[in-house]
């Protein structure tokens, strides 16, 4: 039998009229591939260690600030950037089982589709692009370097939703679906639905604890709207 929390998550995701995801450890398998990144760019260009407490601390701040704090301020932003994009081939993200999918399904129902990331803008597109995500028809993808305010502060939505309700769609048939709390606290607090996800580091225990429907991955997404269901 399908849990209700199950169940109603797929209402809320087939009756939107948009759905934005978060990225990272949502429609990317990023924290195992990105986390052996950041320590091999500080090990091997900083002389640093950069621990998995390290990491857990830091995880989901917007990408500027966690290298900065990652790799202490070892050298202008720039070149921080500069020396984690050039290991980048090494460790790159790959898609959560059912995330492709899912999308193509969402905007061939007509529903409209965006994403907004604590990632910077041009690398999540690039991102999207190299895994197969139908970038071109999504109607925003938001990084940390053009929203402003970051999450969990409900701000990080403003220019989403002025997008979104430019094509007709308010905060009540908008649906947020992300794997963190701070993903939660900013969708509630921006007048957003919010469906979590178990693929990041919260366990659906939480979600639960929060009143939150939840899915355990995204291929339960694709189920439901390959057959239709609600």
């Amino acid at each position: 039998m399908v849990a209700a929390r199950v169940r109603q998550a797929r209402r809320k995701i087939l009756r939107a009229g948009a759905v934005v995801f978060d990225l990272d450890d949502t429609l990317l398998r990023s924290r195992e591939a990105k986390w052996d990144h950041h320590k091999a760019v500080a090990a091997r260009v900083y002389d640093l260690e950069v621990t998995d407490d390290d990491l857990l601390r830091h995880w989901g701040r917007p990408f500027d600030e966690l290298i900065t704090t990652l790799y202490r301020s070892a050298a202008p932003l720039p070149e921080l950037r500069a020396a984690n994009l050039a290991l980048e081939p090494e460790f790159p993200k790959t898609a959560m089982a059912g995330a492709v999918d899912l999308v193509g399904h969402l905007l061939d129902r007509g529903i409209h589709v965006g994403v907004v990331t604590s990632a910077n803008t041009e690398p999540a597109i690039a991102d999207l692009t190299r895994i197969g995500f139908p970038v071109t028809r999504l109607l925003f993808v938001h990084g940390a370097d053009i929203t402003g305010a970051h999450k969990p502060d409900p701000a990080v939505f403003a220019l989403a939703r002025g997008v979104l309700e430019s094509r007709g769609v308010d905060a009540a048939r908008t649906v947020y679906v992300g794997d963190a709390l701070m993903d939660m606290s900013a969708a509630l607090g921006a007048g957003w639905d919010f469906v979590g996800v178990a693929t990041g580091l919260v366990p659906g225990e939480l979600f639960t604890r929060e009143n939150i429907d939840w899915l355990d991955s995204l291929v339960e997404f694709t189920e439901v709207v390959s057959h239709g269901q609600a």
